[in-house]
């Protein structure tokens, strides 16, 4: 079993952090989108579970930071280190700009 456990400090107002949840997001979708199967968001966007084929994703932002957590069982040994890495490098990138 491989868990994914990521948070990053996003020096943001909730309602900017929400939309670099969105970018986020679709980062992720255009990087791994053959395995994702479904992407499910919270009402007020501030939380989605990314779901695929052996594996899930959520991804939630606070007043302060960025979460993700995830299980990728069936891909830990194969994918389980670069999707990580991945994931990781994502949200820093998206979160991590700074505004101009």
């Amino acid at each position: 079993m491989s868990l994914i456990t990521l948070s990053i400090k996003h020096g943001q107002t909730q309602d900017e952090a929400r939309n670099r949840l969105e970018a986020a997001v679709s980062e992720v979708r255009k990087l791994f989108g053959a395995l994702i199967q479904h992407v499910v968001w919270s009402a007020d966007r501030t939380q989605v579970r990314i779901d695929g084929p052996g594996f899930w994703i959520e991804m939630v932002v606070d007043a302060q930071n960025v979460h993700a957590t995830g299980d990728i069982p069936m891909l830990g040994g194969l994918l389980g280190g670069p999707l990580t890495a991945r994931l990781e490098r994502i949200m820093q990138q998206t979160f991590q700009k700074q505004l101009r």
